[in-house]
């Protein structure tokens, strides 16, 4: 096994490679395609022959066995590069096609486009051997492991091929005008030769894919024949085959779609040809987005249902021009069209390949590559041969254009819709469900999220990490959760810290996340523990509740509290006993304060005895004191009416005293009763010698609960247990409490 190129040498590669790219895309829009199919008509062809040209064009898949042959003894990217040069070179006959249709051999002329656009077709299938591999290379970055990234590479790498597209198509329509002359075209067939060989430059320089050369005795035939005994990926080819015969059929004919039923001028049709570039483009930046965490499956079906939805208009409009009379509705209409069948079919092509990657060994790459373009070509081959015969056919039979296409397309759409049921029994792969895809496509806070988890995966320095892993916390996406895990493994405390943060701030946690944070607890004490303890009490983990309570002795004093209010968030009953002991015997305040908000969450009224006896202590911390006593409150409930009195208390004695008078003289009618109240909170606060008896008295009286009324007024007759705010809230519980009867 090769080792994997270094960062440096990845990102070197990456980039030549997107060059090669950006010059062989703009390249393409000038050598094949709408712009071809331009000046075939222009030099007066048929349907049938710009069907022809553009199953030339899908029949170079059939060449790539010779491609197979050939890389047996040269390297791969040399039979690319080389196979590319070829290919633009073959292209030099159409050159002089406008000669011969200038002096109205319109055969010849048409012949020289046919054998140029044929040549092309047979360099270009030998050359595509590599183009798989080296995508390949790139996207996993070799080794054995692949990067987390390639499916995002391998939609980036399409998304350079539509932004040179777009470019290129932008600059062409406002070369060509309504009535382009065949030497315009060969001017732009010529610049396309060009750009196309300097592309090849850079393709040359790449490094040689490691792992994809095939074995001299590996046969064609038998890696086929083994491949298709596999259901999964004998269903994948054959459906994949449907798709792009419907997508080769569909797409090739737009051009002339928008010519003969709607009148548009060539630099219109080029117009809408950048339209569909621009479709491609927004569909790799969603795509590049979601591949990877999404999987290929679900895309593959949801590209290819837009797909459906862009040929409906097709079929359902009665009469074309006659029904949009408007120039400019027609141009939107056409412009539309144009966007969105390129987004679903380029979106349903890349899905397609990227599941391929998934779907074949490493090994196999090279030899099913031919097999999936095969595949891919015949499929287009047939449906841009037949829909050229078909649409002749149907105009031969007396159809108007309109009606032809409208036809022509309502089949398409049939076949697409059985292709699309057929989808649903696919291999999954790991990918999420097409109901949650659709979720998150249309979803801007997980699209967010999903950037984010993009930039994550390229960032290359934890102060990076940080403020991207903060971002996810803030974007509250659930669906980053599970790669957000792999930072709890980061060597850089702050990276870790980060990500149990972010875990926290997200409504609830992914099942799988549950156990690592577990793990987390029991192996980075006195640093991140306290915090995975404190994120799993918050979720009501039950799975943590032995990890949890084996925390409550932990050394450290972080965790130990965290633990315990975290086991009383779950409901953890039977650790209430350990609580309480904790709470009598730790000096720590921090541990005793987490302790007494355990209890008062637990809502453990059997608990009111061990709150009040651990005021007995010496001298404790008057803000422990308080903890206990709003605790106790609490459990009573009562902490409502009785908090914010008790902050005034806190804040100055004499305010609180008045305060709780007042509220009393609100709340007791009878006179008596609260002249016997008020004698009692003068007695109880007496600074001499303080009495809790008579308030002890009408305790017992007005409340229902008689056990923790009896731990209050044993409590006020208790000499060691005198802190103010204790006398307080015995003094304000007769209040507040509800009346026996």
């Amino acid at each position: 096994m090769a080792n994997p190129l270094s960062p440096g040498r990845l990102r070197t590669a990456r980039r030549d490679f997107n060059i090669f790219n950006f010059f062989n895309s703009a390249s393409f829009v000038l050598v094949s395609g709408s712009f071809l199919t331009l000046l075939a008509i222009r030099m007066g062809a048929s349907n049938a022959v710009v069907g022809v040209l553009n199953a030339i064009a899908y029949s170079t898949f059939f060449m790539m066995p010779i491609g197979k042959r050939v890389v047996r003894t040269k390297p791969i990217v040399w039979t690319f590069g080389w196979a590319w040069v070829g290919r633009y070179l073959a292209l030099l006959p159409v050159l002089l096609a406008p000669v011969f249709a200038a002096k109205g051999l319109r055969g010849a002329a048409i012949g020289l486009l046919v054998a140029g656009t044929a040549g092309f077709a047979v360099f270009r299938g030998i050359g595509l051997i590599g183009n798989n591999p080296l995508v390949g290379f790139l996207a996993s970055g070799g080794g054995d492991k692949p990067r987390s990234d390639r499916g995002s590479y391998m939609v980036s790498n399409s998304l350079v091929n539509s932004v040179a597209s777009m470019v290129c198509g932008l600059l062409v329509s406002l070369f060509l005008g309504e009535q382009a002359t065949p030497w315009s075209y060969a001017t732009g067939v010529g610049i396309g030769i060009a750009l196309g060989l300097a592309g090849c430059a850079y393709l040359l320089r790449m490094p040689e894919p490691t792992d994809y050369t095939p074995e001299k005795s590996s046969s064609l035939a038998e890696t086929a024949r083994e491949a298709f005994k596999d259901e999964p990926f004998r269903r994948f080819i054959i459906i994949f085959m449907v798709v792009s015969f419907i997508s080769g059929m569909g797409r090739s004919f737009l051009p002339v779609y928008a010519k003969e039923v709607f009148a548009q001028g060539d630099d219109a049709v080029m117009v809408y040809s950048l339209f569909a570039s621009g479709g491609s483009v927004v569909m790799g930046l969603i795509s590049r987005l979601v591949v990877d965490r999404l999987g290929s499956k679900p895309l593959f079906i949801i590209f290819s249902a837009i797909g459906l939805a862009s040929f409906l208009p097709i079929a359902a409009i009665p009469g074309g021009r006659t029904l949009i009379a408007s120039g400019t509705v027609a141009a939107l209409f056409l412009a539309f069209l144009h966007f969105l069948t390129n987004f679903g079919f380029s979106g349903e092509e890349n899905a397609g390949q990227t599941y391929y990657f998934s779907l074949v060994p490493k090994e196999k790459t090279l030899d099913l590559a031919v097999v999936y373009y095969i595949a891919y070509g015949l499929g287009g081959a047939l449906g841009s041969g037949a829909g050229g015969l078909i649409l002749d056919g149907f105009i031969a039979l007396g159809m108007r254009p309109a009606g032809a296409y409208r036809l022509l397309y309502g089949i398409l759409c049939l076949i697409l819709c059985v292709a699309l049921f057929s989808m649903q029994r696919l291999k999954r792969l790991g990918s999420r469900s097409v109901s949650q895809s659709l979720g998150v496509m249309f979803s801007p806070r997980d699209l967010r999220a999903f950037d984010l988890l993009s930039r994550l995966d390229r960032s290359e320095h934890p102060n990076q990490e940080i403020r991207l892993i903060q971002e996810l916390g803030h974007s509250m996406s659930m669906l980053s959760q599970e790669e957000l895990v792999e930072y709890l493994r980061s060597p850089r405390f702050e990276v870790r810290m980060e990500a149990l943060l972010a875990f926290e701030s997200m409504p609830q946690l992914s099942p799988k996340v549950v156990w690592p944070l577990i793990r987390e607890t029991e192996t980075h004490t006195f640093t991140t523990a306290y915090v995975a303890a404190r994120i799993l009490g918050k979720n009501a983990c039950a799975e943590a509740i032995p990890t949890l309570r084996k925390a409550m002795a932990a050394e450290d004093y972080m965790l130990q509290g965290t633990a315990m209010i975290a086991l009383a968030r779950i409901g953890d009953a039977d650790a209430v006993p350990i609580m309480e002991s904790i709470l009598m015997r730790s000096d720590n305040p921090r541990v005793k304060i987490s302790a007494v908000c355990a209890l008062e969450v637990m809502g453990s009224k059997a608990s009111l005895p061990v709150l009040a006896a651990s005021l007995r202590r010496d001298d404790p911390p008057a803000f422990v004191s308080d903890e206990v006593i709003l605790a106790m409150a609490g459990i009573m409930g009562i902490m409502g009416e009785f908090y914010p009195l008790y902050s005034a208390f806190i804040a100055d004695e004499s305010s609180g005293l008045d305060l709780l008078e007042s509220t009393a003289g609100d709340i007791i009618a009878d006179e008596r009763t609260l002249d016997d109240w008020k004698g009692g909170l003068s007695k109880l606060f007496d600074a001499e010698r303080p009495d809790g008896a008579k308030i002890a008295s009408l305790i017992l009286k007005t409340g229902e609960n008689p056990r923790t009324e009896m731990v209050l007024a044993e409590a006020l007759l208790d000499s060691k247990l005198f802190y103010g705010g204790f006398k307080y809230l015995a003094a304000a519980y007769p209040l507040f409490v509800k009346r026996r009867g």
